[in-house]
């Protein structure tokens, strides 16, 4: 979600607001004749209440806002949401076990209607039969710890010809923010639809970059229609933001109904791709023939539960790779160590393998460090309460959205020892995991609503950060320093660096990269 022109925001917002404030009385937090005991919340101001308050970097904005109040939760109405923001671990743990039920939802956003062929997607659909049967597809057959081991030789080939591209630019400038984004890409696209993100020799690969491209810049933007719900229809025909979904949806739809006649047909994957394995498509037309669904699984659910799979997955590989990348190159000395490491465990072998990550803990405790600093969805994705509950005493009614903010987590002095540095090395021994377990790190959220595809994103980011320190000696252009690097953020899908990562790689001695490893 990115409000990417707060004036442009604003400035509809004011129109919104003159021309259906009548539509509105604002509520009384007393709907019952009881009086609730809600979370600290600021004064608000008529018919947007607390919308004035959100920056284009919310989770900054709100981590800001808990910090001045001395409040870990607060109570916000967004327009005429209302909604809770977590900003403790303790408050992160209650919301994602002992309420974890009660925030089992998710909030109705005009994006995930149109674009997940009506909320039909695991991310955003509502609580209920068709989410539990679509997650536990998901668990058990597109993302099982044995699926994700076999997509192994899709993540090398994708990772050799990033280290091929790198090698060929060596001691030249490198826009390393592309060359991580194609990667992040071209893995999920070859897992889910058994095609290479990039084309290349057609096969429909062109449109497809085009639609996933524009679907994922329409998945990451606020609408009005969010705040007010009452009045979305006017503001997106107005906008011509109702145009845009249906035009990007009639796309998706062409292109997966392609995809999906493809994988019907005769052929199968090796013929599509050189490669045996089923993709996410093949797996899911198989389990839509299960007599044991509980639920039947159309084709558009279908697609929108590979469509899922890849929006939700790409950004967050791509965001982490480019943070860590960027946190090294603004360290060196950090670099070094993990680069030593990396060279020490793998040796001689001419390239690093699956197996090899496990005994890399210094390199394991930069990428928690990074998610710490930067975790790639800061509010996670917004949960609804579906029934009253109490989070730390504070009474949390139904209808609530609900966020989390991991921003302000991972950067609390009263959980983290000079919070704002650098420092993989509080990791080293410590058994914080990246599993939704431990509530002061997580950057793929917990509960029964936390992202599935937690280990096929760190398989990718281990493997190819590990590469890459190992073939490639890594510095900054010349005449700039570690404290010109750019850290300003995008806030989207995924917190991302607004300005491309350029680094230069030359090859380390006795390790070269060699086609034929």
């Amino acid at each position: 979600m990115e409000i990417s022109d707060p004036l442009t925001f604003l400035s509809l917002l004011l129109v919104v607001v003159a021309l259906f404030s009548s539509l509105y009385i604002i509520p009384s937090r007393r709907s019952d004749g009881r009086r609730r005991r809600l979370p600290p919340s600021p004064p608000s101001l008529p018919v947007i209440g607390h919308l004035h308050l959100l920056s284009a970097m919310p989770h900054h904005s709100l981590a800001a806002l808990s910090a001045r109040l001395g409040a870990p939760l607060l109570y916000l109405r967004l327009g005429r949401v209302p909604a809770a923001v977590v900003c403790s671990p303790a408050l992160a743990r209650a919301a994602l076990t002992a309420a974890d039920a009660a925030l089992a939802s998710r909030p109705d956003l005009l994006s995930a209607r149109v674009l997940s062929f009506g909320r039909s997607d695991v991310t955003f659909a509502p609580a209920g039969p068709y989410h539990r049967q679509a997650r536990r597809i998901v668990v058990s057959e597109l993302l099982s710890p044995r699926r994700v081991a076999s997509y192994r030789p899709i993540r090398l080939q994708e990772i050799r010809r990033l280290l091929s591209a790198v090698a060929a630019s060596e001691g030249a400038p490198i826009d390393m923010s592309a060359r991580l984004f194609g990667l992040a890409n071209d893995v999920l696209c070859r897992v889910a639809f058994g095609r290479r993100f990039g084309g290349g020799g057609g096969g429909g690969g062109e449109r497809l970059v085009e639609v996933l491209t524009e679907a994922q810049a329409l998945f990451a933007g606020f609408t009005v229609g969010d705040f007010f719900p009452e009045i979305e229809w006017a503001v997106s025909a107005a906008t011509g933001l109702r145009w845009r979904m249906n035009r990007c949806l009639a796309g998706l739809r062409a292109v997966c109904d392609e995809i999906i006649a493809d994988h019907k047909g005769e052929g199968g994957a090796a013929a599509r791709d050189g490669y045996s394995q089923e993709d996410f498509v093949d797996v899911l037309l198989r389990v839509q023939r299960s007599p044991e669904l509980e639920v039947p699984i159309t084709d558009d659910n279908l697609k929108a539960l590979v469509l899922d799979m890849f929006v939700a997955g790409t950004d967050t590989s791509f965001a982490t790779l480019e943070w860590v990348m960027t946190e090294l190159a603004k360290h060196p000395n950090t670099m070094r160590k993990a680069q030593e490491e990396v060279r020490r465990i793998v040796g001689n072998k001419g390239r690093v393998e699956e197996g090899d990550l496990q005994q890399l803990n210094y390199m394991r405790a930069v990428v928690k460090e990074t998610f710490r600093l930067h975790p790639p969805v800061p509010l996670l994705v917004p949960r609804e309460s579906v029934e009253k509950c109490t989070l730390g005493g504070y009474d949390i009614p139904a209808k609530t959205r609900v966020f989390i903010n991991t921003y302000a987590i991972g950067r609390d002095p009263q959980v983290w020892e000079n919070p704002l540095d650098f420092s993989p090395e509080r990791f080293r021994n410590t058994d914080i995991d990246l599993k939704g377990q431990d509530f002061e790190l997580l950057p793929f959220g917990g509960g029964r609503r936390g992202c599935p595809g937690y280990s096929f994103a760190l398989a990718t980011i281990e493997n190819a950060l590990s590469s890459l320190l190992y073939h490639f000696d890594w510095e900054l252009p010349p005449g700039v320093g570690a404290d010109d690097v750019d850290m300003t953020e995008i806030f989207g899908l995924a917190t991302r660096k607004k300005e491309p990562l350029i680094l230069i790689a030359k090859t380390h001695e006795g390790y070269e990269f060699k086609e034929t490893n």
